[in-house]
């Protein structure tokens, strides 16, 4: 009789992500909880797109995941960081190669603690239009933003490396 070494199993990750579609819930493995979703597909943009949003500055016909929406149910425990490691999983293909964007929507009601654009700025994202991001950097270090343009939204990428 052949006797196989004891095999330890590897413990759940502490959540999982199931796709339908463009839609993307993460689901918490102890308790079952939906932690939040994020909406997002490729999208191609240039010249003869319909949506002809400059996100890579400098960059024509190109194909991104676009991040439509992001929402985490509870603040402050890494759900929209797995979210934006998991996008940028899924962007590691041809097409894409490693490309997102994503139009982060800051509040209309004047919070700037609600704002998007801090939160993905400091997931790495950046932006070619330079008030903006000069603003989010502002909200960042706790200071107020100056471009009274800044409850509108802001394009933003991931750089490629």
């Amino acid at each position: 009789m052949i006797k196989f070494p004891p095999v330890k199993p590897k413990p759940l990750p502490k959540s999982l992500i199931y796709q339908n579609g463009e839609v993307y819930n993460m689901f918490s493995t102890k308790t079952g909880k939906h932690l939040g979703r994020m909406i997002a597909g490729e999208r191609f943009y240039g010249k003869i797109a319909e949506e002809d949003f400059e996100f890579y500055p400098n960059k024509e016909n190109y194909v991104s995941l676009y991040i439509v929406g992001l929402l985490a149910k509870v603040k402050g425990q890494g759900i929209g960081r797995k979210f934006i490691q998991f996008a940028k999983h899924l962007a590691n293909n041809e097409r894409c190669q490693g490309r997102v964007t994503v139009y982060a929507l800051n509040n209309q009601d004047g919070k700037i603690l609600n704002a998007s654009s801090p939160f993905f700025r400091k997931c790495g994202f950046t932006s070619s239009e330079k008030p903006g991001l000069e603003d989010t950097d502002r909200v960042i270090k706790g200071l107020k933003p100056l471009h009274g343009d800044w409850y509108c939204s802001l394009p933003m990428y991931l750089p490629v490396k």
